[in-house]
This record gives structure tokens, sequence and C-alpha cells, in this order.
């Protein structure tokens, strides 16, 4: 049997690209390298750097390699809280092995991308070893919401056999953490009530505080009282200390499009509703707390002049729905202050008052006149209410008719009133009577039937006197 003498030719491909070696391989999952951003960081808007591991580089050869980075998508991602541009972390080589790189010339720093960039450029070997890197993340052009962020990074090299590193890639995982940082203490908010137009204003009198506010997180704003009452003090006259509900102040924030209303209790009142109020641009705000009092809670509360002050609790809670799943509650105190001056005010509505003796009836039995609300009288503390002559008589041209044939008292029905008899001496119409607002007088002037002798005789004309109403005996 004849054999045949088979002959196999193989042929040896060897394909060279360049003599060119690149370590960057496929996105493969590798390790997690986690960096935590700092609060003060994101409140400073302070950039925030990390040194971190990003693997081993294994040398070939000594040659001159060139080192890069990029990022595998453009963006970091969180399954809670959306994205931030990859741009805002930054690259720079710390060290290879024992070759340390941050002073040296030719070491730049790269924005992540997902095309990379240069990090170093070798002017002598290097030698296997750890790679550091410092990650820089700038804050100030960034709203932080709260979660964990992450993007496939991978350092490579390049060059003729560059070597490799490994892992090829990580996951750089970055954490910006949950939080809502008022001011631990927000002051006292001070409503002065120093105009006795408030109390008739249709819109009455408003106090506002302004807190300062930065959060990673949506939240709920509420607000407490601490006491049922607020407190009453003062240096000036009262005839009764004042017992003032804190249900008569509202609270609501202004400019927030979320806000609701609420009468101060001594309990949290939500100041938003459920959705609450979103993460702040560059996650900073100031939240204006406005505190109302309507003209009819001011008359029924706040008559008597004095300090009104109640300490409050702002509660600050994140929404459940955001991250963390945990919850999240900050508090601050303050204090709120109505403080309510000494105001008087005291005005005659008719400026002349006429009693006319035109019959012999009137001389027999005598004339008076009554005027509805003819004095309104207005005062914060206890007063009393004065009234005399700026003259010693009535005059007409040369002729006179003393003082003291008027009567000067209440209309029937009105109560808390004297009457008196005028004279150039103040007398007291009203005795130590409450505070109040608007109060109107009906007052009666009267020459009685026992008088009117003394008007006989004169001459025929008008007789005048000018009459002051006063708080105060001069």
């Amino acid at each position: 049997m004849q054999r045949k003498k088979l002959h196999t030719k193989k042929t040896l491909v060897l394909t060279l690209c360049g003599l060119c070696y690149y370590g960057s391989g496929a996105f493969a999952q590798g390790t997690t390298i986690s960096i935590n951003l700092p609060q003060a960081n994101i409140q400073g808007r302070t950039d925030y750097t990390s040194l971190i591991s990003a693997g081993t580089y294994n040398s070939v050869i000594s040659v001159l390699p060139s080192f890069s980075v990029k990022a595998n998508a453009p963006t970091f991602s969180s399954t809670t809280s959306g994205t931030f541009p990859a741009s805002l972390v930054h690259m720079r080589l710390a060290s290879i092995g024992a070759l340390t790189l941050l002073n040296l010339g030719g070491n730049n720093e790269v924005a992540l991308s997902t095309t990379g960039g240069v990090l170093y450029t070798a002017l002598a070997s290097v030698s296997s070893g750890a790679i550091t890197a410092n990650a820089r993340i700038a804050t100030s052009s960034q709203t932080w919401v709260a979660g964990v962020y992450t993007n496939v990074v991978s350092f490579s090299t390049q060059g003729v056999l560059a070597g490799s590193i490994t892992p090829a890639n990580f996951t750089l995982s970055i954490t910006v953490p949950s939080f809502i940082s008022p001011p631990i203490n927000v002051g006292t908010t001070n409503i002065l009530v120093n105009d006795l137009n408030f109390y008739r204003s249709a819109n009455g009198i408003t106090g506002n505080q302004i807190i300062p506010i930065s959060s990673t997180v949506p939240y709920i704003p509420s607000i407490r009282a601490n006491s049922s009452q607020l407190s009453f003090s003062t240096s000036l006259p009262y005839n009764n200390l004042p017992v003032t509900p804190v249900s008569a102040i509202s609270s609501t924030l202004s400019g927030i499009a979320t806000a609701t209303t609420s009468n101060l209790t001594n309990s949290d009142q939500a100041l938003t509703s459920a959705t609450g109020i979103a993460v702040p641009t560059n996650n900073s705000s100031s939240i204006t707390h406005t505190y109302s009092i309507s003209p009819a809670q001011l008359k029924s509360n706040f008559i008597q002049a004095g300090t009104y002050a109640v300490p409050l609790t702002y509660t600050w809670n994140k929404l459940s729905s955001a991250y963390p799943s945990t919850p999240l509650q900050v508090q601050s105190t303050g204090n709120l202050s109505i403080v309510v001056s000494d105001l008087g005010e005291l005005i005659a509505n008719q400026s002349s008052v006429n009693l006319n003796f035109a019959n012999t009836g009137n001389y027999r039995n005598g004339v008076s006149v009554d005027i509805a609300n003819h004095l309104r009288v207005s005062k914060t503390t206890p007063y009393n209410l004065y009234v005399r002559a700026s003259s010693s008589n009535f005059i007409s041209g040369a002729n006179t008719i003393p003082l003291n044939v008027l009567r000067i008292g209440p209309t029937a029905g009105q109560t808390g009133i004297n009457t008196i008899t005028l004279s150039s001496t103040a007398q007291q119409l009203i005795q130590n009577a409450n505070p109040t607002i608007d109060r109107n007088l009906n007052i009666q002037y009267s020459i009685p039937a026992s008088e009117t002798s003394k008007l006989l005789g004169k001459p025929s004309g008008s007789y005048t006197a000018t009459i002051i109403y006063s708080f105060v005996a001069p």
C-alpha cells in the first residue's frame, strides 16, 4: 500500500497595531470606589478633593507610556435622585508606584467625559505599582440632591508596549448626604403695634422672619408655639392682665407656591401642602415666615399696651419619598414678640354745639341737646377723660354768662360717664376706663331749669366758649 505524505501548511498571522497596546479593556464591572461629598462643601460651594486608589500599573518594559482616564457615561446617575454631569469630577494622578506626580510638570487634571483625556505622559520609564489619583468634585455650579450616584471610570495606558492597568475599570460611587440645615436659633420676630391704624386696617398687622435654609432634600416645614397663651409684661398701667391665646396669630410662608396658613397652637402645624418645598437652587434659600394678626384679633386680644411673647419651635421634616428612606427631622428655636405701644386718640366728631333759647318754655324747662357718637376714644392703657372750658365765661362781645350753667354728661343708655358742671378747671367725665379702640361716646349738653335764671336779663346774642376734652387734667 502506497503511503501518501500529507503536508499541511500553516500561516502564522501576527497583527501588529503599530506595536501599540491599550490597557483600557472592556467596560466590565470591577471594584467600587466610594466618595462621600461633605455637607460643608455643598453649603460652602467649595470643591472637595478625595485621594482614591485607581488600580495597579503593570509595566512591560522601560518605555514612555501615557496615562488617560474616561467615564463610561456622560453623567453620574442615581436610582432615586437623578443625575449630575460627569465633568464635575476631575481626575489628576497623584502617584504611580514610588513615583510622586502631583508636583511634576505635564501632570494634567482631566474632567471626566466619555471621550477621555490624557492625565500624564511619562518623561522616563515608569515602574509597576499602585496608582493613586486626586478626584476633585466641583460643587459650585450644581444643585445637589441627596442620593448615591455612580459611573464607570477607567484609567488606561497608551504607547509602545505601554503596560496595563488593573482593574480595567471600576465603579466610582459619590454619595451626596441628606441634610436640612437651618440656624440653631432663628431669633425673635417682632411685631410692633405702634399705630392705631393697624386696628382699623383691613389686613391688620404682619411681621416677617427670614430663615436661611440649606438642604439636599425636599421638606415640609412646620411651627409650634411652646405655650397655648402668650406671656404678658408691661411697665405701663393696666387694670387687668390680658389672657391672649396663641391662636390669635396666624402663620404662613410668603412666596411659596405650596404654602398653607395655620393659626398658632402648641402642636406642630404644617406650613405647606404634602408636596413640601423642593431642593432649592444651589442648595440654599431664604424662607420668609409671615405672622399675621387680624384687626378683630388686635381689638380682642392686643389692646393693652405691653409685650406679648411666646417661644416657638420650628421643625423641618424630609419628605418620606426622598432619599434616604429613613426619616430626617431638624428643629430650631425662636421667639415671637408683639409689642403694643402706649397709643391714644381723642376726636370730637362735631365741632360746634348749639343750645337755643327761643321761647319762654326754654327758660322755664331748660334746654338739652343729645349728640350721638360725639366723641371717639382710643387708648391702649386705662384712661381718664376730662373736660374744661378755655375761658371763665361764655362770651358774647362785652357780655358774659357763667360757665356753671352748663352740664355735660351721658345721653340715656350711655354708661361709664359722669355728669359734670362746666368749669375752666378740668372735670372728670370718665375714670379709669379699660383700654379701648374707637369707643364712641354719646354726650348730652344741657342747661337745666335750675340754671336758666342766670340767663335772664342778658342781651340776646350767641354766647360761646371753647370746650376741651383731654386724657389728662392740665
